[in-house]
């Protein structure tokens, strides 16, 4: 298993947690330099559990063992959605890969950083009451929710670097044009 975090501090969090149940877990992180590749190496171990921000251990395949093949392969669990959508797939592709088994969820929370501060309160408030009355948000809705705000959150980010690109090019040319510039 491989739980993806938002955090450094968020995967040490929830490392001790998991190790507190009696769960044995690795954590890799931004502090784990020397020991990255002997923690992916385990993580493709059956009944491995390995806890990791979404930056860790990039560029490293996890090498299934055959047992934890015939388990089902790695189960990807994401703790919190990204801002960008793309950095989720690229966590979720870490099952499944080269053909092997795999399969991945997410857990989200009202409370995380993306439901907390980008949905509308009244949407905050009709999905608590959904998931009271159910147990828990249907996934299809959850799914359509999160989507729609990484895509206006992805929107954002990308009209904030054009509009830097554009303040960039215009110091140039005002440096260009007092002789300062390259």
């Amino acid at each position: 298993m491989l739980i993806g975090t938002h955090s450094v501090d968020m995967s040490e969090r929830l490392g001790t947690r998991l190790t507190q149940l009696g769960i044995p877990a690795q954590v890799l992180n931004a502090r784990q330099d020397e020991q990255e590749a002997e923690i992916v190496a385990r993580a493709g171990e059956a009944g491995a559990v390995t806890v990791a921000t979404n930056m860790a251990g990039r560029g490293t395949d996890i090498k299934l063992s055959d047992e934890a093949k015939a388990n089902g392969g790695l189960h990807v669990i994401i703790t919190e959605r990204n801002d960008a959508a793309r950095i989720d797939r690229q966590l979720i592709g870490r099952s499944s890969r080269q053909g092997d088994p795999g399969s991945f969820q997410f857990m989200t929370s009202m409370e995380d950083e993306i439901p907390a501060h980008h949905f509308s309160r009244l949407s905050r408030a009709l999905l608590r009451l959904l998931c009271l009355w159910r147990g828990e948000l249907p996934s299809p809705l959850g799914h359509r929710l999160m989507n729609d705000a990484q895509l206006v959150l992805e929107l954002r980010h990308q009209k904030a670097r054009r509009a830097l690109e554009k303040q960039d090019e215009r110091l140039g040319d005002m440096l260009a044009f007092s002789g300062k510039a390259e």
